[in-house]
């Protein structure tokens, strides 16, 4: 029997808390749906945010919902390119 195993990526992203979202973008705000992702109730957003390291920038994509807390998702080559030691964890891992 042949079974098919979805293998993906994923591109640089920031999850946001509430507070966080309302720090950046206003009070009562909420991120806008730009294209629903293949993990069920994810989804890309319109809104970004510039990451800022001591070397460079980078602007990264916001995925919703909001989290109970706040993380920055990059590849070890991104964090390198702003100047950045990153830790590395598994995505969604805290």
């Amino acid at each position: 029997m042949k079974k098919e195993i979805i293998v993906e990526t994923s591109a640089r992203h920031v999850h946001v808390s509430q507070a966080d979202l309302e720090a950046l973008f206003g009070e009562g705000y909420e991120l806008t749906n730009k294209k629903d992702l293949s993990q069920p109730g994810q989804f890309a957003c319109f809104e970004k945010v510039t990451v800022v390291g001591p070397k460079r920038e980078l602007v990264c994509s916001i995925l919703g919902p909001v989290r109970p807390e706040t993380q920055v998702e990059l590849s070890l080559t991104d964090a390198r390119s702003i100047g950045c030691v990153a830790p590395i964890r598994e995505s969604g891992g805290g």
